[in-house]
């Protein structure tokens, strides 16, 4: 521990972020602020973040650029846990997290660094279907607590709209520790990276338990494993029928699989063919959404929009986004379309009509439909009523 530390970012290219530092001081908690105007609220934010933590003493600075108050909080908690250790509470869950639905749309998921507060502000107007607020790969290594104190101080002030709050934890202990931070907040999807047999998501789900148990939170957060490596490739149907009920889809990561298996990713993809297909394979027989892995060139719109193609081809449902101008690309390519929304509104009708009159199956033209039909149909339907395609009414609108 030190007598004097500090978290954050300061100076002229920085932007929604603050340098918070805290020295340890026997006199009374004394707090300045320069930088931008309007810097009550930031104090507001430190005094009532020093008030939970039992901190009462100290001297704190923040060098303010134009910080929300969320910012300005967490910073101060990680500067004062480096200065007095971790022997304080956590953040309390302050609202009543709401579960996801399990089919929702989930054509795009925005990756976000979670010790960025810029750009996870910036993400809540790029339209994805979802934020994935990281704690892995895109954190180093000396980061990784201020990042978790972020995510926890995002998820229990931001409001994120319709989008799907997501977070991706490490691997091991440090995920171990992530979740310690973010199961009490309201995050609705835990990402689980490098899943290479069933055991880790068995493990994960398990730890999410307890923790939601002590804090007295609905436990029902959906798991979406990532498989990055050959073993979990051959190990992709275990994987997706691990824990029944606590999933919601499956992806890859192309980039850790491509370094495995000695090859460069090409824009054909014919290299991942086989891995890709046995993902989406696995998924649905688990009854979860497949999930292509993310587009790394995001200046290259029109190499997005061709792999989103081969993508959806292949069976995929969404894509990852590491970049905001992605995000249109994306949802425009997994969008549903006309034909296969009106097929599936005549479709539920047809099955509808058969559970009225006590049928199992129903012909549709020249084709029999039965149940696992007609809850595909079901699922597409109601996406396309979220995504805004179709009326709530639909139904009296296909009558007319």
């Amino acid at each position: 521990m030190f007598e004097k530390a500090s978290s954050g970012y300061s100076g002229p290219k920085i932007k929604s972020d603050c340098l918070v530092t805290y020295e340890s001081s026997a006199d009374g908690l004394a707090v300045a602020i320069t930088g931008e105007a309007d810097t009550g609220p930031l104090e507001v934010a430190v005094r009532r973040t020093a008030s939970r933590m039992g901190i009462d003493t100290g001297r704190v600075t923040v060098e303010n650029c134009g910080a929300a108050p969320f910012t300005a909080a967490a910073r101060f908690e990680a500067s004062a846990r480096k200065v007095l250790g971790d022997a304080f509470p956590l953040p309390p869950a302050v609202r009543t997290p709401e579960p996801s639905l399990r089919d929702r749309p989930r054509r795009s998921r925005l990756y976000v660094p979670g010790n960025m507060p810029r750009f996870i502000e910036k993400a809540l107007g790029s339209g994805a279907d979802g934020i994935i607020l990281d704690l892995e790969d895109s954190i180093s290594p000396d980061r990784k607590q201020e990042a978790r104190i972020m995510v926890a101080h995002a998820l229990a002030t931001m409001d994120f709209g319709d989008m799907e709050v997501m977070v991706r934890i490490n691997q091991g202990d440090a995920g171990r520790e992530d979740l310690e931070w973010i199961v009490p907040q309201p995050v609705q999807h835990i990402l689980i990276p490098k899943v290479e047999i069933p055991e880790q998501v068995i493990e994960v789900s398990g730890q999410i338990g307890g923790i939601a148990a002590r804090c007295g939170r609905d436990p029902l957060i959906w798991l979406m494993p990532i498989i990055e490596s050959p073993l979990g490739i051959f190990n992709a149907l275990d994987i997706a029928r691990s824990v029944p009920g606590r999933m919601a889809a499956l992806t890859l990561g192309l980039q850790d699989l491509s370094a495995e298996m000695g090859v460069v990713p090409t824009t054909e993809g014919t290299e991942s063919f086989t891995a890709r297909s046995l993902v989406i394979l696995a998924a649905r027989a688990g009854g979860l959404q497949p999930i292509d892995t993310v587009y790394a060139d995001v200046k290259n719109e029109e190499g997005l929009r061709e792999s989103v193609s081969r993508a959806g081809a292949l069976g995929f449902v969404g894509k990852g986004c590491i970049h905001p101008d992605q995000v249109p690309v994306i949802n425009e390519g997994f969008l549903p379309d006309r034909d296969s929304v009106h097929r599936a509104r005549k479709i539920v009708m047809a099955m509808e009509e058969a559970t009225r009159k006590g049928l199992g199956a129903v012909a549709l033209g020249s084709k029999m439909i039965d149940p696992p039909v007609a809850r595909q149909a079901q699922v597409l339907v109601d996406n396309a009523v979220r995504l805004g395609l179709i009326s709530v009414d639909w139904r009296s609108e296909e009558e007319e």
